[in-house]
């Protein structure tokens, strides 16, 4: 196969899927992991995509990767993610949670625990929890965003601006050592800084798709996050200058 060819079908890909895995386009174009690796270097220096562990993403920091793509990218991290991030909730807790895959993994976590009060601008994650006679939901106003079924807006701001709460969990859209923790819908990055900023303690939950990625508008510099569950596949060097800068880093392992 022409590395024309493999160009293209790798841009293909990640138009469809949001981020490929190099032993996948391996496997797929037929080549050898070398040959990919080769292809996603000249692709990052013609900056079409952006080169991450072990794989590559869109170079886009203002399109989001739609849900159903999300939904089926790095599922076995996120499960493992959301199960560790439910652990460290305490029965009585006043919980802020964020929208997002990963949260939504997290949310069915919660069976177990007593007396919690969730706060939420996630239609799926107050629907996922309303059959449980343990959880209080709270959801904010504002503005319904159809595709992620969120909430947001100045009146989703306004609803939390005086709810203080013990802890926060917060979905990521991206995170770079420079950018910080970013995302792709302004109204949402400005209701996660409102959850960070009332909330005692706030969690980041990101998988290793989202390391070294930086979308197009600031949700926190890493200084205001607390505590960072992620996977096995984030890169040790990035989680070493975390925690070297005061960050307390999770990481989970998959079966």
């Amino acid at each position: 196969m022409l590395q024309e060819e493999r160009h293209k079908r790798i841009i293909d890909q990640l138009k469809k899927e949001s981020t490929v895995r190099i032993s996948e386009l391996s496997e797929s174009l037929g080549v050898t992991r070398q040959t990919v690796r080769r292809d996603l270097s000249e692709l990052d220096k013609d900056g079409i995509i952006k080169k991450v562990h072990g794989g590559a993403v869109l170079n886009r920091t203002n399109i989001e990767p739609p849900y159903s793509a999300r939904d089926n990218t790095s599922v076995t991290e996120k499960q493992y993610i959301g199960e560790k991030a439910a652990s460290f909730i305490e029965d009585g807790d006043a919980i802020f949670l964020d929208i997002g895959t990963t949260t939504l993994s997290m949310a069915k976590k919660l069976e177990s625990k007593k007396d919690l009060t969730v706060i939420t601008n996630s239609l799926l994650i107050a629907i996922e929890l309303a059959n449980n006679p343990e959880i209080k939901v709270i959801m904010c106003g504002g503005e319904l965003r159809g595709k992620e079924l969120s909430l947001s807006g100045p009146i989703s701001n306004k609803s939390i601006q005086d709810i203080f709460i013990d802890k926060a969990f917060i979905g990521v859209g991206g995170l770079s050592l420079d950018a910080g923790f970013t995302d792709y819908h302004l109204d949402e990055a400005e209701f996660r800084r409102l959850m960070i900023k009332n909330a005692q303690k706030a969690f980041a939950l990101a998988d290793h798709s989202k390391i070294d990625i930086v979308a197009i508008y600031k949700t926190a510099d890493l200084s205001e996050i607390d505590v960072l569950i992620t996977d096995m596949k984030t890169p040790i060097s990035f989680v070493d200058y975390l925690i070297d800068n005061g960050m307390k880093i999770v990481t989970t392992e998959t079966e």
